[in-house]
């Protein structure tokens, strides 16, 4: 009861004082939104960035490159360059840790259909290559197990070189000339966006069935190969597999890191998300230092109360009121309009990120129509727990001082008080 009699107290003390609460309120607030709108911001930034990124390679996906040995192994001296076969995306079919491989063979082409030509990068791939680089069809569909074994001639085409060839015609179903060769059209990319690329980005390429390539082109080696492994879990388990089992097939040393280079989505992404991470602590320790500032007011305000409620603090002490009491009364009125402050800055920031919360960034750039990689606030359950232990401290902390300097008071000199 003595406890709740003290809350009251309290509480009546800053009905006494509304403006003075109310101005230090404020300030709490604006420290908040501070906090919650740069969060948000770089959560928001980190998810646009992710957008792109994972639009051009599922999780796990690996791109081998050939390389040059930099040891000498089996007898052989280094500087050899390394050149993968089909047969190898065969082998890496073998291991228990591999979801996917597809060979890649890639060349420059012309593409025609009647009068209209254009140019291209062709890509020589398997019906798994889709899944891994999220080629994903607006129209038809993406090449299939049946037009590997049947070496079919039959092309998926990029968004932007279907807009070239047919304009806003149907694709699906007509005749275009590859390098003088007659393709049908299966299929064409959605708008795809993403800024990992290699060779081109993949609305301005066509894909056609690896086992087609010779038909077209003559290659003995392919430019690359692209796996997906199982699981996060054994996902470096999966690249040391790969290297032994092309180190033992190409007569390199495994450990030879120069042989085969690995683009790995998985170490690209922690980079990643180390850099937005960065900038989202740099970020919370601004809205931090601004909550702070907010958190002075509310010391500075305490301090004041204190000093002109000295002959009533006297009064309470000569009268049998505890020490603690006293200290709780002073330090529950900081709490108060910190976390009423805090409320209110949470609901100012949900306004903030409900109505203005779309921020431009690479969607023009890039020209994506669904504005996937501009940043967009995230008023996360992450944000608004972050914001709120940081307003805890910053009102234990600001309060804390008057507090003490208020159960301190020596009752008989708080009574000579005027």
């Amino acid at each position: 009861m003595v406890i709740k009699e003290v809350f009251i107290q309290a509480i009546q003390s800053l009905v006494g004082h509304r403006i003075r609460a109310v101005m230090t309120m404020t300030g709490i607030a604006w420290g908040i939104v501070a906090v919650v709108l740069l969060m948000a911001y770089g959560n928001g930034f980190h998810n646009a960035i992710a957008v792109g990124f994972h639009r051009a390679f599922s999780n796990g996906t690996v791109v081998i490159w050939n390389g040059q040995t930099s040891m000498q192994a089996g007898g052989e001296r280094a500087g050899r360059r390394i050149r993968l076969k089909e047969e190898d995306a065969e082998a890496l079919r073998q291991l228990g840790t591999i979801k996917y491989v597809s060979p890649e063979y890639v060349e420059g082409l012309p593409l025609a259909f009647g009068i209209k030509q254009t140019s291209c990068t062709v890509r020589g791939v398997a019906p798994e290559y889709g899944e891994m680089r999220g080629e994903v069809a607006e129209f038809g569909r993406f090449i299939n197990a049946e037009d590997i074994e049947k070496q079919r001639r039959v092309i998926f085409l990029g968004s932007e070189i279907a807009k070239k060839l047919f304009g806003n015609a149907p694709a699906v179903g007509e005749t275009i000339r590859v390098n003088g060769l007659s393709f049908e059209v299966i299929g064409v990319l959605t708008q795809k966006v993403s800024f990992s690329n290699y060779y081109s980005p993949d609305k301005y390429s066509a894909f056609i069935p690896y086992t087609t390539t010779k038909q077209v082109w003559s290659q003995d080696y392919v430019d690359n190969l692209v796996f997906q492994t199982i699981s996060p879990a054994t996902h470096f388990q999966a690249l040391k597999q790969v290297r032994e089992v092309l180190g033992a097939r190409h007569n390199f040393n495994p450990n030879d890191k120069r042989a085969i280079t690995f683009n790995d989505s998985v170490e690209n992404m922690k980079m990643i998300s180390g850099m937005t991470g960065g900038l989202k602590i740099i970020l919370s320790f601004i809205g931090a230092l601004t909550l702070m500032i907010g958190g002075i007011g509310v010391m500075n305000i305490m301090l004041v109360s204190v000093t002109e409620r000295t002959r009533e603090i006297g009064v309470r002490k000569a009268l049998g009121a505890r020490r603690r009491y006293i200290l709780i009364q002073f330090l529950l009125e900081a709490l108060v309009i910190t976390f009423l402050g805090g409320v209110l800055g949470i609901a100012l920031s949900w306004l903030v990120v409900t109505f203005a919360g779309h921020r431009p960034f690479l969607a023009d750039l890039l020209e994506d129509p669904t504005k996937q990689t501009d940043i967009f606030l995230l008023l996360s359950g992450d944000v608004v727990l972050t914001a709120t232990s940081i307003l805890m401290i910053v009102g234990v902390f600001s309060g804390l001082w008057p507090a003490l300097r208020a159960s301190k008071t020596d009752p008989i000199e708080s009574l000579r008080y005027e």
